[in-house]
């Protein structure tokens, strides 16, 4: 089975001396193992940045240490496996975070996944309040699935809030009522029969934008997502309107009421589905990054600013020619290896993450294309450390002889090539520059993109 993982796109910036303090200590069971702190103030393109990092000891203690501004969405991995936590300016966490030990023959949707559990904290109670709403939330949904979304029955949703005001009384935090107030809005958009347009109109229209909201961001995506095509447009006056310029497409887009009247969320809608037109043809694509600049250089809202950044920053760094990340790791037997040992070479990196019914197929394809490819193309495996053993014995008992290397804990390369899924592959053509990213896999017009891209 193939295991997403949510990717982060990282920036190497610390938060303003102006901002408050935070300190998280604690405990796992993972012992002398990396930890990173990560927080995210550009929800749209999932871009976090990395606040602190440091050690388990021995006993799997740590500190973390940082500092933010408002309430922002957290994630803190030990080694690669992540937890989730919601970061309050000037608040103190203690948390124990336990990893389970993975098991070969569990599938990654099988797996018990990682826990977090906080054990103080002086945030006012607003992650306690967060976690009991969501578990309040998910048993009603659970229990009552089939009356709330096939009988589209809403008084479960008035009970879902009583329920809420019950358990979790005296909510003061508006970062907590939004939370509650967006989740309530996903459940009624999944039963609305008109096509979200009253959620539109009770919780977008005339409300502020919560960039660091993920209830809220997660539901503008649900409900933006290729708004360009939706009935308040033509499709020919928007694509002439696009193809003249940023003024005209920005005057036609007006012709809606939400856009006209809304213009910070507008923009946004804007922004975020000029960003899905840059995956286009190359005529869409070069138009929509000129639309995307001139927002960059003409908006008067500094999160537009640093989300058109966040994405080309993205963007750009996979595009077919750039320069692909270098990296050093260390084989099975121990030697380094770097990327550039083969910038004379068409390399195909694989990253993997265990074994399961799809992966297995896809080796005995590399198998036969490593067969007909011989020296012509360097297949280059990287595994987690704490798979090697595991990988080195397959290796051996199929005469798999291309490099195999050890992932260790470098999360920053898995961000570096976006890898969202196991198995992920990434064509690299000679001189080390990208060629796919992602690339096919072995059973899916891999040989094709790879004939494509051996002359380049």
């Amino acid at each position: 089975m193939k295991r997403r993982i949510v990717t982060l796109f990282l920036s190497l910036l610390f938060f303003s001396v102006s901002a408050q303090n935070v300190t998280i200590t604690g405990r796992s069971n993972k012992t002398n193992t990396l930890i990173r702190l990560f927080v995210y103030e550009d929800l749209v393109n999932e871009t976090g940045i990395l606040l602190n990092q440091s050690q388990t000891d021995a006993m799997g203690h740590f500190i973390l240490e940082g500092s933010v501004k408002q309430n922002l969405p957290a994630r803190i991995y030990v080694g690669l496996e992540p937890v989730d936590l919601i970061l309050t300016p000037n608040a103190n966490y203690d948390i124990e975070i336990i990893v389970p030990e993975k098991k070969d023959d569990v599938s990654y949707f099988e797996k018990e996944l990682p826990t977090i559990r906080v054990k103080r904290a002086t945030d006012k109670g607003v992650y306690r309040q967060i976690i009991y709403s969501e578990e309040i939330i998910n048993a009603y949904m659970t229990e009552y699935f089939n009356q709330i979304y096939r009988g589209r029955q809403l008084r479960y949703i008035d009970s879902i809030q009583n329920a809420i005001s019950r358990e979790v009384p005296d909510i003061k935090s508006d970062y907590v009522k939004n939370h509650n107030r967006y989740k309530i809005a996903a459940i009624k958009l999944g039963i609305s029969s008109d096509g979200g347009r009253k959620i539109i109109k009770d919780y977008f229209e005339g409300q502020p934008v919560l960039y660091t909201q993920s209830a809220y961001i997660d539901l503008f995506k649900e409900l933006f997502d290729g708004y360009f095509n939706s009935a308040a447009y033509d499709n020919h006056l928007l694509n002439d309107a696009f193809d003249e310029g940023p003024a005209a497409l920005k005057k036609y887009l007006a012709t809606d009421p939400l856009m006209a009247n809304n213009p910070q969320l507008a923009e946004l809608i804007t922004i975020y589905n000029l960003q899905k037109l840059c995956y286009g043809d190359r005529n869409t694509s070069r138009l929509a990054k000129n639309h995307l600049y001139h927002i960059q250089n003409q908006t008067k809202y500094d999160e537009h600013k640093a989300i058109i950044s966040d994405f080309f920053s993205k963007f750009i760094h996979l595009t077919p020619g750039s320069i692909a990340t270098d990296f050093t790791l260390k084989d099975r037997n121990g030697k380094e290896v770097r990327l550039l040992d083969y910038e004379d070479h068409l390399v195909l990196l694989q990253f993997v993450d265990g074994m399961s019914p799809v992966s297995e197929r896809q080796f005995a394809e590399l198998r036969s294309l490593h067969n007909q490819w011989q020296d012509s193309v360097q297949i280059i495996t990287i595994a987690p450390h704490d798979k090697m053993d595991f990988f080195k014995k397959q290796f051996d008992e199929k005469r798999q002889d291309w490099p195999l290397l050890d992932l260790g804990d470098n999360i920053l390369l898995l961000e570096a090539y976006n890898v969202r899924t196991f198995p992920e592959y990434i064509l690299i053509t000679r001189g080390n520059k990208i060629g796919e990213a992602p690339a096919p896999s072995p059973e899916r017009y891999l040989e094709e993109r790879v004939r494509r891209l051996y002359g380049k």
